[in-house]
């Protein structure tokens, strides 16, 4: 391929538009040079993509955990967060650990899922980025209901949460070519570290896995943790 020799194109153009008008010229320049222009945009926008891609992108996760309907402050999940996080000894710098308290919505009821928080919880698993999210019984088993969380009963997660099949939450599937039966869509830690020492909540919690997570390891040390 022939090397450009920018040099040489400036003083082409300067030569070539001598004597124009500023608007005459920046006409001769877009007409004759219109392919380099593009070029060079295309060089920057890329080099800008590759810097933020590579060098600021966002991590992947260690654990992605969501607490819905949390009244209290954020100290009590940031608490968690950070002695978790020193329990585990998760290297920050390969992944994050995200614990979002800023979600808010009722899925026992249609318009209490009529809002931006629950379209983007959706979105979340949908996605496989959420893990596991924490509420009320009556809402995990709402959001269990409607085949957005893992069936612990399933070949894939039974062994893995064997030994708290004693707290299983249970619900019907909406969906009843699956199961006409109930099946266990959470796990009660209500008398968790979750509701004692940090204080998030005050009454039930139940716990369960989104539908797509690939981290269902990480979300038992995290049960192991919040249960010692």
């Amino acid at each position: 391929m022939k090397r450009v020799d920018i040099r040489n194109t400036m003083n082409d153009i300067k030569s070539n538009t001598r004597g124009m008008s500023r608007k005459e010229r920046l006409g001769y320049i877009f007409a004759y040079y219109w392919l380099h222009i593009f070029g060079a945009v295309f060089a920057v926008i890329f080099i800008i993509y590759f810097l933020t891609h590579f060098l600021f992108g966002i991590k992947e996760n260690w654990i992605y955990v969501t607490f819905t309907n949390v009244l209290t402050s954020d100290e009590g999940v940031n608490a968690l967060r950070d002695d978790f996080i020193e329990y585990t000894g998760y290297d920050l710098k390969e992944k994050n650990v995200v614990f979002n308290a800023n979600s808010y919505f009722d899925a026992t009821t249609v318009q209490g899922t009529n809002n931006s928080y629950f379209q983007a919880f959706v979105a979340m698993i949908e996605a496989g980025d959420l893990d596991a999210v924490i509420g009320t019984k009556d809402n995990i088993a709402a959001v269990g209901a409607s085949g957005r969380l893992k069936d612990l009963s399933s070949e894939e997660m039974r062994e893995l949460f064997a030994s708290y099949s004693d707290r299983f939450v249970y619900c019907t599937p909406i969906d009843e070519e699956y199961s006409e039966d109930e099946v266990p869509v959470g796990i009660d830690i209500s008398d968790s570290t979750i509701v004692g020492k940090y204080g998030i909540y005050t009454g039930d919690c139940v716990l369960g896995l989104g539908a797509y997570t690939k981290n269902a390891e990480e979300v038992l040390r995290f049960l192991t943790y919040i249960s010692e």
